[in-house]
This record gives C-alpha cells, structure tokens and sequence, in this order.
C-alpha cells in the first residue's frame, strides 16, 4: 500500500511493477554506457560504480508523489524499494512507517547538475537519462500525473535544438532559470509548482492549506480549530516562531494583517501539545464521519506549510513538535484499511504490471468496521496495526530484518551472523506481549525459520510438579509440543520463588536450557513478567543470560492509547460509539502512576464487555420488534461503567509497581 497524502486515492504497488523497475535498472546497471556516478557524496550508500540512472530512480520516486510528500505503506520509501540491489546497507520502511520528503526546486534536473563537468555529449546524456528514468513512472496512478508532465517537457527540451544547445553548453544557473520560466507548460507547473522556484513552491503551499482547511472546516464543523488566520498563527508558534515571516506575509497580502492578530491573541498561555492534540481529535472526527481524503488533504497541506515555517528548506532544524501528529493520523487511518492482495506476476512491461494488478482505489473510512480486519497471511501488518508499542515494533521489524539477510547470505554463500532467537519480554499485564510472540512465531514460520509457526502458552503449573522426579517430564513434554514454534513462558519468575533454594522451579528451567541446546534451531523459548521480578529469574540461574540475548521492554500504555484501543476493539467486535462515549471510557482510566497490577488492555477489553452487557440489559426494556441494528450496534455514555470484576478505583490504592 502506498499513501501519498493529499491525494483522493491510496493504491497497492504491485510486486509484478516493482520487479518490472528493477530488471530495467539491473539491465542499466550492466549497460557500459550508462552514465556512472556523477557525483561520489551524492551516492552515499550506493555501490561503487552505481549508475546514475538507478541513483536519479531512488531520488525521483518518492517525489513525484508531491511537493513535500507524505508517503505512508508497505512502500513507502519507494525510492529504497526499487534501488535496493545497488544499495549498502538496503533498507525499508513499511506499514506504520511514513516519510516526509523535502526537496530543493530543482530536484529533476540532478542528473545534469552532476554532469557539467562533461563534453557536450555527455550533457546531452545526462537529460537523456533523466528523461528515461521519470518516464518509468508514468504508468503508478499515485505518480502518474506528476511524472506525465515532467516526461513531456523533458521530450520537448529533447526535441528543440537551442533548448538542447542551452543544456550542452550553458552553466547550470541558466538552465535551472529556463526550467523555471519555459520549459513547462502553465499546466505542467500546475502539477509541478515547485520548479518554478521557491516562492511558487510557498504560494502552492498556502493556497492548499487554505482550500483544504475551508473544505474540511464545512464539513466537520470545530470551534477549536477556527479560521485560516488562526490556523496559521498557532502554526507559527507550534513552530517557535515569533512572529510572521515575512516570505509568508508577502504571500498572504492582506490575509497577513488577520493572521498576525490572530497570532498576538494567541501567543499568550499557547500550549503547543494541546494545540496539536486538539488538530489531531479533529481529524479523528473527520475519519469517523467519512471524511477521510478531506484529513488526508489538510494533513498533507499543514505538513508542507510546517516545513516552509521551520526554515527546512534552508536546511534549519525540523520543527518540533511535528505538525500535524502524522504517527497519530496514520493509525486512525490505519484502522479502516483492509490490505488488498496483490498477485505476483511475470510481466516485465510496466505499463501491464499495473493494468493487470489488482489495484483498489481507497474507499472512505467507515465510522465503524463490521468486524477484525483478516490479517491471517500479513502478520507484519497485523503488527503495524497495534496501538503504541513503537520500539517493541521496531525491534521486531529489526529481527525480521535480520533473518530475511541471513536468508540471501545463504543463497549466495556467505557466512550468516546467526544469533540466539530466545527472547525476554518485560512489561505490565495487558501490554501485548503474548500477542507479540504469536506474530513473531508467524513471521519466523512466513520465512522458513520455524516449521509450524505455532506458540505453547505454559506457566509455572504446566512446568513444575508437586513431588520428586514429576518436574522434568513435565517440562519436557511442554518443550516438545513447542518445537516448530514459541514456547511461551508467562510470569517466568514464578519458576524460582525468593527464598525458596530448593524449589522445583530450578529443575524445570535446567529443562528448558538442556533441550534449548539439544533444538537450536528448532524452537524460540520467550520468558515474559514484570520488569523487577524477571531480573530476579535471570540472575538465579548462570546460563539464562548469554541464552537469551534479546529483551523488549513492553511500556504500559497512556490514556490515549488506552481509549484508541477500545475504538479498536468496539470496532471489531461491530459497535458504534460517539465521542461522548469515548470521553466517559477516559474518565474511569485511572490516571498514573497505576497500581502495579493494572491490566492495561485487558481492563480496556472488560471496559468494553461490560459496556456491551449494559447495552443489553438497557435493550431488554424494550420490545424486541422495534430494535434497529443501529441500537444493537450503538454504545452510549451510560452504558460504559467501570468493569464490576476490576473497577479502576480499586487500582488507585494500589503501590506503583516498576
């Protein structure tokens, strides 16, 4: 999947188009004549000899998606995903990951900057192969307007003698000046605004800011966000600004007197966070009300404003904080996003690999989900789409990483760099870590690691046994059944009790340490509980630590990442809820620090099974004839009350745990 935001439509990248660019730069790559790197700081990470037209590829793919683009998905950095045969180290970033672009205004004319120093034929070259490589993206929907009209001016430069004589012989400042005055249509700079210079690039920006803001403000009314004036002036201080700039001033005319008296009204008690919460509350309504592409849109258009205002462009400092909260907007995003399967294909045209692609416009966001999106074959997405949990995810996609090199070291011979893949998991109830080690035994299994895929959930009861010589078997017996998969350890420190030297707990983990020797390979052993107490567990046993090498830390979730996981799980199990409902589900969190056993999602997950009991026990005062599905479906205020088997006061007296 690849967003670019500000478009009306997100669209899969088919895998058959991706192999199509890569065997066209692979042939570029054995063509001697290709130009070779231009300019060696320029190929940073490419290998040696790189040609410029596969370095020109992994520049211009991300930014034919926009003027500052804000790319989202599986491909996200599009660029790295098409180069990476020619990149040391490849990398890529998927799923939750996004990617803000910023790019000087001359950005496709780099291959011809690079080749000055040239005789006129190899100038004539370099546009050549500027042309070639832009060209290649006519046929991706997402680029394709961008990279049409680029194309098309690039053929007429070719095409037109003194326009090629002034590219051959003139210094770069003019041709960067004649791109900027004539070598695009009035059609052309529409869609490329950037290349007619900075000052084009800033009034596109505004002007978008602008129509995006009045359009989404008609539709979801918010008194909070106000009016365009307003709307700057708490960018400019979200920024740190002090005040307008003047670039900006010029721009607006008379607009620029509106917003610097919105900007002295509103410098007095400013509260950055707070203004970037309440922008991000409002794009969850846009969401929720069908107003996806509109949130798309403004997010887009404040993301590239911000970055004029923080002086990026000039190579200053990225604004901070981010405006608007990009990670909080793609995860509502994110929510009604069902992945689309894409069939692999033989098809080396790029033009058939995408019209023989499955390829799905992205329909507006549902206010509800009528049920869990089917993420059986994608365990990575299925990652992405849990809430928080930003380094446990990140350490995951590392690992994943890893055996996915360690696989292509074997395939051409080298040695791998194999590490122990038993892990320690520490953190709160509730905080996902079983779910973590069911995705990591699919992905190991997706990749051939593992030969089922499978995780055994044991404790202390299912290890240790009440007498003399029962231990080991027991433990034994639970290993065996784990082999293929995870054996998954819950409250690992159970196993060796405080002052208890002889318990049966220490046999069980001198078990579990032999058979993980005699099945290297044959299964991943995670012990998990809380962070204090798995300290404990590995220093009562010598062996523990040098056999499990990693540890995440799962962090207990804040009050928003509470709520946003009860949309969630409201959503799969098909209710509605308004925001009135929402804000009673954040009233009875109780607030940190929270008591040491607090259950974190599993008191988000009673919250809610207690909310659907109410619901149903106010449904059954009523005649059955006349509910409607919207009251089967619909939650309201009064029926969400703190879970009678956990209510979160009891959690309030309760000493802070680590």
């Amino acid at each position: 999947m690849l967003d670019v935001l500000g478009a009306e439509q997100a669209w899969e990248v088919p895998g058959a188009w991706v192999t199509a660019v890569r065997q066209r730069l692979h042939a570029w790559g054995q063509d001697q004549r290709s130009l070779r790197p231009l300019r060696p700081d320029a190929f940073a990470g490419f290998a040696k000899g790189t040609p410029a037209a596969v370095w020109f590829t992994n520049q211009v793919a991300p930014l034919l998606g926009g003027w500052i683009p804000v790319l989202h998905g599986d491909h996200a950095d599009l660029g790295a995903v098409l180069a990476r045969e020619f990149q040391r180290p490849t990398y890529r970033i998927g799923g939750a990951g996004h990617i803000v672009r910023v790019a000087p205004t001359d950005w496709p004319l780099q291959v011809i900057a690079g080749a000055q120093g040239f005789r006129e034929q190899g100038r004539k070259h370099a546009v050549e192969v500027s042309r070639d490589v832009v060209a290649m993206f006519t046929d991706a929907p997402p680029l394709a307007a961008r990279a049409k009209a680029l194309t098309a001016a690039f053929d007429r430069v070719l095409a037109d003698r003194d326009a090629i004589h002034l590219h051959m012989t003139a210094d770069y400042p003019a041709i960067v000046q004649y791109w900027r005055t004539t070598a695009l249509t009035d059609a052309e700079h529409a869609v490329l605004p950037e290349l007619a210079g900075p000052n084009a690039a800033l009034k596109y920006s505004l002007n978008s800011l602008r129509d995006a803001h009045a359009k989404l403000l008609m539709t979801i009314p918010d008194e909070y966000a106000g009016d365009f004036a307003q709307l700057m002036a708490g960018m400019i201080l979200a920024g740190r600004l002090t005040n307008l700039p003047p670039g900006v001033a010029q721009i607006l005319g008379p607009a620029a007197q509106d917003v610097e008296k919105a900007f002295a009204s509103a410098r007095t008690g400013f509260r950055p966070q707070a203004w970037l919460e309440a922008n991000t509350e409002w794009l969850g309504r846009a969401v929720r009300h069908d107003q996806r592409a509109a949130a798309q849109t403004w997010a887009a258009a404040a993301t590239r404003v911000s970055v004029h205002l923080s002086g990026a462009l000039g190579d200053a400092p990225w604004p901070d904080p981010l405006i608007p909260d990009l990670d909080a907007l793609f995860r509502l995003l994110d929510r009604d996003r069902r992945p689309v399967a894409v069939a692999e294909q033989a098809e080396t045209s790029l033009s058939s690999a995408w019209d023989n692609a499955q390829t799905t416009p992205q329909a507006a966001a549902k206010p509800v989900a009528l049920g869990p999106v089917d993420f059986t074959n994608d365990p990575l997405a299925e990652l992405d789409s849990l809430v928080g949990l930003e380094s446990v995810k990140d350490s995951v996609r590392k690992m994943v990483a890893e055996v996915k090199t360690n696989l292509r070291r074997q395939e051409l011979g080298l040695p791998s760099h194999e590490r122990a893949r038993h892990m320690v998991f520490v953190g709160k109830p509730g905080t996902a870590k079983t779910t973590i080690a069911r995705l990591l035994s699919r992905m190991y299994h997706q990749l051939g690691v593992l030969e089922k895929g499978h995780v055994v959930e044991v404790d202390r009861s299912d290890l240790v046994g009440s007498s003399t010589g029962t231990t080991a078997p027991m433990t034994a017996e639970k290993f065996r059944e784990a082999i293929g998969g995870v054996l998954f350890v819950d409250e690992a420190y159970t196993l060796v009790p405080e002052n208890s030297p002889g318990d049966y707990g220490l046999e069980a983990i001198a078990t579990i340490l032999k058979l993980m020797e005699d099945h290297r390979n044959d299964c991943i052993v995670i012990v998990a509980g809380y962070h204090r107490e798995m300290q404990r567990f590995m220093e009562s046993n010598t062996g523990l630590a040098s056999r499990f090498p990693k540890l995440l830390s799962f962090a207990e979730y804040d009050t928003n990442q509470l709520v946003a996981i009860f949309e969630l799980q409201a959503r799969y199990k098909g209710m509605t809820y308004s925001d009135d409902v929402l804000d009673v589900v954040r009233s009875i969190i109780p607030p940190s620090p929270r008591g040491h056993n607090f259950g974190n999602g599993r008191f988000i997950r009673n919250v809610l099974e207690e909310a659907i009991s109410n619901q149903a026990t106010r449904l059954s005062a009523r005649d059955p004839d006349s509910l409607t599905e919207k009251d089967l479906r619909e939650l309201l205020p009064e029926d969400v009350r703190p879970p009678m088997s956990m209510r979160a006061e009891d959690y309030l007296f309760q000493k802070p745990g680590t």
